[in-house]
């Protein structure tokens, strides 16, 4: 049977700006939420206007380019906040306030129960007379008492308010806790109950289920999970589950891939291989055994099939092999060695030496990948025809250009990165996002080109063929420039 629909908030541009490190362009922004929307996300949550002038131009710009979305603003019980929000053209407003011991003393200044619901009362009110949906979060409810919890949300549907939410702020809510909280608010209040998960005991997925069972109404959750410290539901893996799980088919899953590439591009955050659903390990098979059985039925040891979620099965017919301690001892020397291109796949020898400086032949611990190539001279034969072709890498890598004439200038080279290409001189260095095509030539000069691959084996750090997917959101294209 079908169970009730639910509706998902995202979050990704408000909450996932509290991530560490994260603070996204304005440009950026506009591009998840297209993406989202095409997606099929409905509701966004797009930032906190009322925190300064510049962050109220950002909301309000975003807002503006939303094409179908209802756009959601973040909002303290504070009316200045609340027309800010209506300024920069909120559809929705997220107002929220607590009252239990701990927030009194640190976010209220050590105010009385009374101020705060005057507060969320009146921020309610003018919001409801600005023409804005309000939805009211009890911030730290899985912190404060029941009874705490029925009064203020009462307070705030008095007032107006469209939609009640609960928010597990520290994350401290196992499923049965949040279960029973979101009962006791669906029999308490005569509005949709939405829940606020956060993750920092690996309980926020667990518990928006057992949410959405108790009768939740709306799960918030963010691309990847990001956000404060461990972050809050994944929505890719809970779009997963509510298919697969829960016959709700809410979003366009084979979007998945596009949606992880572009968020670690514009966040910085990268994805661990092993995560759920949209880890680059989800879909690989290694053990011999298994690689056996997957032959004969994929069924044998896979859950989900990858072309559902715009992903495609790996063999792995080569193991990694078993080498000695790396744990002892800890400081070891390496031996660069000189190799041929040939060994690099997509890679055929050319001008110049190439010394592999550090792999797992180098140091069986290594993370990352190094090679450096060496052109001596500018004799005629090392102009040759390209003999690097067009590839991919799921990790992050650059190119580093060293002339040996003074200042490591001296070497010209020619650079391509998703169809853009540029005559580039030395000394520069080229930083090359995962998953994006690009290549290099040699064209004149001395010096030196440094490759560094974050993967301790090049090979397998390549994007096949099949695996590849054009950039979700098109590059900003500028004429091709001589960088001289």
């Amino acid at each position: 049977m079908k169970s009730k629909s639910v509706i998902v908030l995202d979050s990704t541009l408000r909450e996932g700006e509290q991530h560490s490190g994260v603070r996204f362009a304005k440009e950026d922004k506009i591009a998840l939420l297209h993406m989202l929307e095409d997606f099929g996300v409905t509701l966004i949550e797009i930032g906190h206007p009322g925190i300064s002038p510049e962050e109220e131009k950002i909301c309000k710009e975003v807002a503006d380019s939303a094409k179908r979305a209802e756009i959601l603003m973040h909002s303290r019980a504070k009316i200045e906040e609340v027309r800010a929000a209506h300024r920069a053209g909120a559809d929705w407003i997220g107002i929220w306030a607590s009252i239990n011991p701990i927030s009194l003393e640190t976010k209220f200044t050590d105010r009385s129960h009374e101020f705060v619901l005057e507060q969320v009362k009146e921020s309610i009110m003018e919001a409801k007379k600005l023409g804005m949906k309000v939805r009211f979060t009890i911030e730290d409810a899985s912190r404060t008492e029941w009874q705490d919890i029925e009064y203020l949300g009462n307070i705030a549907i008095l007032a107006g308010a469209d939609r009640i939410s609960l928010a597990d702020t520290v994350g401290l809510w196992d499923p049965n806790q949040c279960s029973e909280a979101v009962k006791a608010a669906v029999a308490s209040f005569p509005c949709e109950i939405e829940v606020h998960l956060h993750n920092d005991l690996g309980l926020a997925m667990a518990n928006a289920l057992a949410a959405i069972d108790a009768g939740a109404s709306v799960i918030d959750a963010t691309l990847c999970g990001i956000g404060e410290r461990a972050g809050i539901v994944d929505l890719l893996n809970l779009a997963v589950i509510l298919s697969k799980k829960r016959n709700q088919s809410l979003f366009d899953l084979k979007k998945i891939s596009g949606l992880v590439q572009v968020l670690q591009l514009a966040s910085l955050c990268k994805i661990d291989d092993w995560r759920p659903v949209i880890g680059k390990n989800v879909f690989t098979h290694t053990a011999p055994y298994h690689i056996k059985a997957v032959q004969k039925n994929v069924d044998a040891y896979e859950g989900m099939s990858p072309e559902t979620v715009g992903r495609i099965r790996k063999i792995e017919e080569k193991r990694t092999e078993r080498s000695c301690s790396k744990l002892s001892p800890y400081l070891r020397i390496g031996r660069p060695f000189i190799k041929g291109a040939s060994e690099l796949l997509f890679h055929r020898d050319g001008p110049g030496y190439r010394w592999v400086q550090m792999d797992y032949r180098t140091d069986d611990r290594s993370s990352f990948y190094v090679i450096q190539r060496v052109f001596i001279g500018t004799s005629e034969e090392l102009k040759m025809e390209a003999h690097v072709d067009v590839h991919v890498h799921h990790c992050d890598s650059a190119f580093i250009f060293w002339g040996n004439e003074i200042g490591g200038t001296g070497l010209l080279c020619e650079v391509e990165i998703e169809a853009e290409r540029r005559i580039v001189e030395s000394p520069c260095s080229i930083f090359i996002p995962a998953g994006l095509k690009h290549t290099y030539q040699y064209l004149s000069g001395s010096g030196t080109y440094t490759n560094i691959v974050l993967a301790p084996e090049y090979n397998l750090s390549l994007v096949a063929e099949g695996e590849y997917q054009e950039p979700p959101v098109p590059l900003i294209k500028k004429e091709v420039a001589n960088l001289v």
